[in-house]
């Protein structure tokens, strides 16, 4: 079976990629010519450089595809209309390609994000069932984006992940609070009492992959977590206690935080290049809670989370020890 990867050579497209070539698929992964390819090198892929602003170059790509996995996007840019371009109009565009030269029976997995969906109101769990809400240009053009695959999904199989926040091996978010922590310090933002839903890497995986496989998913949206509601606190314990540390905790009061994406977007307009902190990241982060639930992917995908929080930040951590990068 051919199966087409966007954003393959990513942390979430890179281990889809593993999964997908352990269980005996061919892969094809639209990477671009600048890609770094470190997790995909030396494995048995076809590699296509299709641009997916071009909808024309994609017939080909898809043409084949049994299932396409759609993680490509942009989670930076300079303003909406980048944002939209790299989420929105990519999607449209290899939609259509589907839609015409894809077989009938193709399947779309779109790797959405829960900024689609939005903060959590009062410290309760979204379902799919809320109404969504963003609060960032990168939210929303996920959102739009959602919608496109559901008016698809009328005609053809296609399904929705929304992950929280990921962790996991290759992950390099997280990976800058391990470091603070490996140096001694536990940065807190404010009080640190903001409460987020993780999943490690190989539950989002299973999850996604279990959306494939179930016609039930089709026209629908899943958020794939794992159990649990988590403060920066919580998570900065586990961490400590799998790298053996003791650290100093550090708040950095949120006012810090605003001065520091005003120098951030001020530099970023001089070298004409997206921020790497925005107001958007500063409203996201100053947000309560941004909690999901799972419930929805359990009870029609027979979703389980296996990995703890514990045991997650165990086995990330032994694995940046081993790769060098702690």
């Amino acid at each position: 079976m051919t199966v087409l990867v966007t954003g393959a050579n990513g942390f979430i497209g890179s281990t889809l990629v593993d999964k997908l070539l352990a269980s005996g698929y061919s892969l094809r992964c639209l990477v671009r010519k600048t890609s770094d390819l470190t997790w995909l090198q030396d494995l048995p892929v076809t590699y296509s450089y299709a641009d997916l602003r071009d909808a024309r170059a994609l017939g080909d790509l898809v043409s084949d595809a049994e299932i396409v996995f759609h993680l490509a996007g942009v989670t930076k840019a300079r303003d909406q209309a980048g944002y939209l371009q790299g989420n929105y109009d990519a999607t449209v565009n290899l939609l259509s390609a589907c839609a015409a030269h894809g077989p009938k029976n193709q399947r779309f997995v779109y790797i959405s994000s829960q900024a689609a969906a939005g903060p959590s109101l009062d410290g309760i769990a979204l379902t799919e069932q809320d109404p969504p809400h963003p609060i960032s240009l990168y939210g929303e053009a996920k959102l739009r984006a959602e919608q496109a695959v559901l008016e698809y999904s009328r005609d053809r199989f296609a399904t929705i992940i929304r992950p929280p926040s990921v962790y996991g091996p290759r992950d390099r978010d997280v990976y800058v609070f391990f470091q603070t922590i490996a140096k001694g310090f536990l940065l807190l933002l404010g009080s640190g009492a903001q409460k987020i839903s993780l999943v490690h890497i190989d539950d989002l995986v299973n999850g996604i992959l279990l959306a494939a496989q179930h016609d039930a998913a089709n026209g629908k949206i899943f958020f794939i977590t794992s159990e649990g509601a988590y403060d920066w606190q919580t998570i900065g314990q586990a961490i400590a206690a799998a790298l053996h540390k003791q650290p100093l905790t550090i708040k950095v009061p949120l006012w810090m935080l605003q001065i520091a994406a005003f120098f951030s977007v001020a530099f970023s307009r001089l070298q004409s290049k997206p921020a790497l902190l925005n107001w958007d990241k500063v409203r996201e982060m100053k947000q309560p809670s941004w909690l999901c639930s799972s419930a929805l992917a359990q009870k029609e995908l027979g979703y389980s989370p296996m990995i703890s929080l514990t045991e997650g930040m165990e086995q990330t951590a032994r694995w940046y020890r081993d790769q060098g990068w702690l």
